[in-house]
């Protein structure tokens, strides 16, 4: 083949490869896009006293009906509901929340896993506080529901309708994920003690604010403004 013929076929084959490969990234930035946006909560306006504003879901959730990451207090690296990390004491002992003894500054702290991972969107958020879960079930109607086949709570303002939705994660203690559908635990900022982290708890029978549980477990997170 004379050089001439095979640069003009080499020339050919680029002009149609080319566009191929420009519209392929086009697609992946678009999906990559899409699948980013996902994941970028929704601040809702409960009409609370304090002003506060609640994510619509859970933190690494892509929807409000999704599990999102696990937790252990005062860590901001989060699990997956089936990965192999275990929660358990000997591990939460090597890691930066285990050496806190006070309630961290939600919001400021290099602990707070709402902050840390909603940064990447440019949303400004922060763990709740014991008293924000406190006025969130005082100030909300709370009604254990079914969304999209996912059971959990539904917290409803007096003020203006808004709803958000809690699913009934479980807790990941260490490489199982116990009571998924049936409970529901989300960490605040607030220390009880060097052992015990105050969570959100609630089942189909009720809700408490201000529970304790092992600092070690695994729980959803919930960011607000």
């Amino acid at each position: 083949m004379k050089r001439e013929e095979a640069i003009k076929q080499l020339s050919e084959a680029l002009a149609v490869l080319v566009p191929e490969l420009n519209e392929s990234k086009e697609t992946n930035r678009d999906e990559d896009r899409e699948n980013r946006e996902m994941y970028i909560p929704k601040m809702i306006d409960l009409g609370l006293p304090s002003g506060r504003l609640w994510a619509d879901r859970n933190v690494g959730a892509k929807s409000p009906e999704d599990d999102g990451l696990y937790f252990s207090w005062g860590n901001v690296v989060g699990h997956t509901a089936n990965d192999e990390y275990n929660f358990d004491e000997d591990e939460y002992k090597k890691t930066s929340g285990a050496k806190l003894r006070d309630s961290y500054q939600p919001g400021y702290s290099d602990n707070d896993a709402a902050k840390r991972y909603n940064l990447k969107f440019d949303i400004k958020s922060r763990m709740p506080r014991m008293v924000d879960f406190a006025e969130l079930v005082e100030y909300c109607d709370h009604k254990w529901v079914e969304q999209n086949g996912v059971k959990g709570m539904q917290f409803t303002s007096r003020v203006n309708d808004n709803s958000i939705f809690f699913p009934a994660s479980g807790t990941r203690s260490g490489t199982s994920l116990l009571d998924r559908g049936s409970y529901g635990s989300y960490w605040s900022a607030s220390l009880y003690s060097q052992t015990y982290g105050y969570d959100l708890y609630f089942h189909s029978g009720g809700v408490y604010p201000a529970n304790l549980n092992y600092r070690y477990y695994g729980f959803s997170v919930r960011a607000v403004q």
